[in-house]
């Protein structure tokens, strides 16, 4: 069973808002009322399921902390419009590839992806106690100035998208192809080490594999195969 990608690290920080949100954290156990900081890769629905964002108020809510929202100016666009009159409108941020953002104690960098052209899309690095992830969803192989922003990375975790499965990898979206290219080229260009923990994820059934049938691909490379409520420890 397969719900809608995204990210919790540490707690208090998110990377994109699914549909699936909520019933992740009931199933998961997660407390949503702890993060702190929501960071949208893009604007497709998948990723970013506005409607969520109302049970942060009144009448859903009441006293609730302070949420900050990064995004593209898309996304935060798309949240002023939803929501005209949104009460916290200092907390919501519009960043663009290649900036770095500070909150609670992570340093956070936003690369371009490849993926939908007529707004683009965002990957991000964060960095936090010592250890660097690299969160490449959703996104083809990266672009030639994503792969030249990464060189001052040495990454512990790579999460990739292989949306396409066993399918070849399309422009916009990752496979088993390129999961494995990618860290072919980590390793060479030294942005990942034999120690980096590498993880495909964002799968679709258009890719034609079950769970086992990706690790069977996958394992020989030592890369693992995200499932739904998997942690990560690095």
């Amino acid at each position: 069973m397969r719900t809608r990608s995204g990210a919790l690290i540490d707690d208090d920080l998110k990377i994109d808002l699914p549909p699936d949100t909520y019933m992740q954290a009931l199933r998961d156990g997660v407390e949503l009322s702890k993060v702190r900081s929501l960071f949208i890769t893009h604007t497709h629905a998948d990723h970013y399921y506005l409607h969520e964002l109302a049970m942060l108020f009144p009448p859903f809510a009441h006293d609730g902390p302070a949420l900050r929202i990064f995004g593209d100016r898309w996304a935060i666009e798309g949240i002023l419009q939803t929501f005209p009159n949104w009460p916290q409108r200092e907390n919501l941020y519009t960043i663009e590839a290649y900036q770095k953002i500070e909150v609670d104690g992570a340093e956070v960098w936003s690369l371009r992806a490849a993926h939908y052209p007529s707004r683009g899309a965002l990957n991000y690095v964060v960095r936090r106690g010592g250890r660097t992830l690299l969160y490449g969803m959703d996104s083809g192989w990266f672009p030639d100035d994503s792969w030249a922003a990464q060189k001052e990375f040495r990454f512990d975790a790579v999460i990739l998208d292989c949306t396409h499965g066993a399918i070849p990898a399309g422009a916009y979206h990752g496979g088993i192809d390129s999961v494995i290219a990618t860290k072919e080229r980590m390793l060479q260009e030294g942005t990942a080490t034999e120690d980096t923990v590498f993880v495909a994820n964002h799968f679709s059934h258009n890719g034609g594999l079950l769970h086992e049938e990706l690790e069977e691909r996958l394992s020989p490379h030592d890369i693992l195969v995200a499932y739904d409520g998997m942690v990560l420890e690095v």
